[in-house]
């Protein structure tokens, strides 16, 4: 039936005149649409932007007029526009970066770097370091140390993974945090035997937004180095065959990141999803919750959803699990919210119509949001919650039951399965991490990086999973999770996602084919021609349109 109608439509656009008439075709390639009932065609035809043919070359190019543009693909593979579905942009601190080298610098490291960073920067500024997962743990890690070497420089130390910081007593004190703050809503700070007294180290909204104003961060923030910095990464992403980036608004609201993206004056698709918080009172406070879903002057970009971060991970030992941590006896992680919290969190969104993301990551937590979510009497399907990682979905049996009752979007982060200094990967595990499992059990599954946004290594690692193998996915699946799936996780598969008839012409031309080339070779892979609207945003000029 797919093919007798694809047949119909281009009958129909050769006979319907100038109207239907394409921009731009192309044609003599291997077209991947990510829609399972017709997943290759060798041709399709763009007008205004949109796929109006798909097919074969012959009977696309029967659609071309002397005015048609022709891109001549000569056998190359070409996906969707890949849509990063879960990733964090800059937020800009103003800052001397200290010089550490891999993924878990010792402690020793850190204190040598932040020693040359006090010489070269003007004393009041701050200075800002990456922890690793043996410094974030290390009850030796304090602002003690700290103050020692910078004195007179405010400095913050955040770990790569963004759920621990490190503060100095001054940048404390700048930040308006007293050397007994009490615990806020939604983050945790470490203390001294006494009880009372804080080491510096903090623990989720503490980590990277410590307890303190929105006005008060955004003073420290450099709006210009902000702008330069997302243009620069524009040409890594688009070069990456990235055309949708689905943000999570850590560092800054949405309101600011909109600002900053109409500066930047960017050529590929933002949807910024806020950032909830909790005010000390236990009402809720979400930056940006008026702010339109779309705007006249920015196109590209789309405000909607609203994330709760509702524990930590397992690198730290915040994700709450039914079995005590293995390095800390007796520890079985803690959640940031009450389930009081939490449901007044689900009917805030259920009013507003919002979609839901929840980090949440743990075997008894994600019980619980599952036990109070099936409770209410909601109809969660129409506004497809997500849960960001939801890595033990498949810790027990009831769990993906009621993850598919309520029709539950996981999105995943493969790049989260390669091996990490300082946290070894252990026997192959039974549970967590799922992808094959979700696919089988007809459980939406979407991509995300929510760190390098390079799509062929998150592709390498969901088609190899090192930590847990009999959940690898294929290529294929791996593309369509990266793509169709990431757009129906943001209401956008009507729009985009596939390469199919009254989709936008989001794609990429790959430099190679990513389904047929040895596992080490996908890193090489880059886009040679990225279009989003059917305007060529990003050219490596080996291709020629005529």
């Amino acid at each position: 039936m797919r093919y007798v109608l694809t047949a119909f439509f281009i009958h129909l656009f050769s006979l319907g005149g100038i109207a239907q008439q394409p921009d731009l075709i192309l044609t003599n390639g291997q077209i991947f649409t990510s829609d399972t009932s017709q997943l290759y065609v060798e041709a399709l035809a763009i007008k205004g932007g949109r796929i109006i043919a798909i097919g074969k070359s012959s009977d696309i190019e029967k659609l071309a007029t002397r005015q048609t543009k022709r891109l001549d693909l000569g056998g190359m593979l070409v996906v969707p526009g890949f849509n990063d579905a879960h990733n964090h942009l800059p937020g800009g601190l103003k800052a001397t970066k200290l010089a550490l080298t891999g993924m878990d610098p010792s402690w020793i490291a850190i204190q040598d770097s932040l020693k040359k960073a006090v010489e070269r920067t003007p004393e009041g500024q701050w200075i800002e370091g990456t922890l690793g997962i043996t410094v974030a743990n290390s009850l030796e890690a304090t602002r003690f140390v700290l103050d020692k070497i910078a004195p007179k420089h405010p400095v913050r130390l955040l770990s790569w993974w963004g759920h621990v910081g490190l503060y100095n007593t001054l940048g404390l004190r700048e930040m308006g945090i007293a050397e007994n703050q009490p615990d806020p809503k939604g983050g945790f700070y470490e203390r001294m035997p006494d009880g009372k007294t804080l080491t510096g180290k903090g623990y989720e909204k503490n980590a990277y937004w410590p307890n303190t104003s929105y006005a008060k961060m955004a003073v420290l923030r450099d709006e210009n180095a902000m702008v330069a910095e997302f243009k620069g990464m524009t040409q890594a992403l688009l070069k990456a065959g990235i055309t949708s980036y689905q943000n999570m608004c850590t560092g800054a609201t949405a309101t600011d990141y909109a600002r900053v993206w109409q500066k930047a004056g960017l050529p590929f698709r933002l949807r910024l999803i806020r950032w909830g918080d909790m005010n000390p009172d236990g009402s809720l406070s979400i930056p940006a919750k008026d702010q339109p879903k779309t705007t006249p002057d920015l196109p590209l970009l789309t405000v909607s959803g609203t994330k709760w971060l509702l524990e930590g991970t397992p690198l730290e030992g915040g994700a709450e699990q039914v079995d005590p941590y293995p390095n800390r006896p007796g520890w079985y992680g803690r959640m940031n919210y009450t389930i009081p919290e939490i449901e007044r969190m689900c009917r805030e969104a259920v009013a507003r119509k919002d979609q839901l993301h929840f980090h949440i990551g743990g075997s008894k937590s994600m019980g619980k949001l599952l036990d109070l979510m099936s409770a209410m009497p909601v109809d969660w399907k129409a506004l497809r919650p997500r849960f960001e990682h939801g890595d033990e979905i498949d810790y027990l049996p009831e769990y993906i039951k009621k993850a598919q009752a309520m029709g539950i979007i996981i999105v995943q982060n493969p790049t989260h399965f390669a091996p990490i200094d300082g946290f070894p990967m252990g026997p192959p595990a039974t549970h967590g991490m799922a992808m094959k499992t979700l696919l089988n059990d007809h459980i939406p599954l979407a991509i995300g990086s929510d760190g390098p946004f390079n799509p062929y290594l998150n592709i390498m690692f969901a088609t190899t999973h090192p930590r847990r193998p009999s959940e690898a996915i294929s290529r294929e699946q791996a593309v369509i999770a990266y793509t169709r799936t990431a757009a129906y996780a943001e209401f956008a598969e009507t729009t985009k996602g596939t390469l199919t008839v009254g989709k936008v012409a989001d794609l990429a031309v790959l430099s190679q084919n990513i389904f047929k080339v040895p596992v080490p070779k996908l890193l090489q892979t880059e886009s040679i021609l990225t279009m989003v609207n059917g305007a060529v945003v990003y050219d490596a000029g080996l291709l020629k349109v005529n």
